[in-house]
C-alpha cells in the first residue's frame, strides 16, 4: 500500500496549491457546476452547493466496499465480475509504463480523444490482433497481463463509479487539465497561472475524486488487516483453550 501512499502525498500537495492559486485574481464572480456539484466563487468567498455530491460519494464507498470485501482474497474473480457487466477491460504488457507515457495509469481510463485515444486503440489492437486507428476511445479498464493486485482494482472501480455517478472531475475537460498539469515536465505554478478559474476548480475536483479513490483503498486495507488480525486472535485464544 506505499505506493498509494506516495501518491496521495503527492496529489494532496497538488490540491492545495490549486485550493490557494486563484483566490488572489477572482475579482469577480464566477461559476464551476457539474451535475451534482455547484461553486459560485468570488473575490470574497466560495460558496458550495454539493449536497448531492456528498450523498452520492457516501452512497458508492458503501456498496463498493461491500462488493471488494466479497472478493477481497479473489482478484480475478472481481476482474470476471467487471467483464461480466460488459465493461470493457483489457490486460497487457507493461500497462503501467505504456499508460504512464501518456500521462494515464493503470486502472480505469476515462472516454478519450486525438493523439491519446489512437495510442491507445493502437496498443489495444495490437494487444488483440486487431487494427483499430480511432481518434476516440470510450471508458475501459486497462490492467498489467499479470495477476492484478485487489486494491489496484478497488481503486479502478472507485473511479469508475463515480464517473458513471456522474460526480464532477470525470468529465473529459476536468480530466485533460489534471493529466495535463499532473504528467508534465514543466512548472506546475505556472502551467496553474495560465488557467481560468473555471478551470482551475474543474481540475480541483479531478484531483479530489482520485484521492477520494486513493483514501477508500488504503481504508479497505486498513480494515481487512483489522479483520485478519481479530480473525488470528479468536484462532490463536480457541486453540490454547483446547
Amino acid at each position: 500500500m506505499k505506493i498509494f501512499a506516495k501518491i496521495k502525498n503527492v496529489l494532496v500537495k497538488e490540491y492545495m496549491k490549486f485550493i490557494s492559486k486563484k483566490s488572489e485574481t477572482a475579482d469577480k464572480m464566477h461559476m464551476y457546476k457539474s451535475n451534482t456539484t455547484k461553486r459560485i466563487i468570488t473575490s470574497d468567498c466560495t460558496m458550495n452547493l454539493d449536497s448531492a455530491t456528498e450523498a452520492k460519494k457516501a452512497e458508492i464507498n458503501e456498496k463498493l466496499k461491500t462488493l471488494v470485501k466479497k472478493y477481497i482474497d479473489s482478484p480475478e474473480q472481481l476482474i470476471q465480475y467487471i467483464r461480466a457487466r460488459g465493461i470493457s477491460l483489457y490486460k497487457i504488457n507493461n500497462a503501467s509504463k505504456i499508460l504512464e507515457s501518456i500521462g494515464e495509469e493503470e486502472g480505469f481510463i476515462t472516454p478519450l480523444k486525438g493523439f491519446k485515444a489512437f495510442y491507445i486503440n493502437f496498443i489495444l489492437g495490437l494487444s488483440n490482433r486487431q487494427l483499430n486507428l480511432n481518434f476516440q476511445t470510450k471508458a475501459m479498464f486497462i490492467f498489467n497481463v499479470n495477476n492484478t493486485e485487489i486494491y489496484t482494482i478497488a481503486r479502478a472501480l472507485h473511479k469508475y463509479y463515480g464517473y458513471i455517478n456522474n460526480l464532477p472531475g470525470f468529465d473529459y475537460e476536468s480530466q485533460e487539465i489534471f493529466r495535463k498539469i499532473y504528467s508534465s515536465g514543466k512548472s506546475k505554478s505556472l502551467m496553474i497561472s495560465k488557467c481560468s478559474v473555471q478551470e482551475i476548480y474543474a481540475c480541483k475536483e479531478a484531483i479530489a475524486r482520485d484521492l477520494e479513490s486513493i483514501n477508500f483503498t488504503i481504508e479497505l486495507s486498513k480494515e481487512y488487516e483489522r479483520a485478519q488480525k481479530a480473525l488470528k486472535k479468536i484462532k490463536d485464544s480457541n486453540s490454547a483453550n483446547i
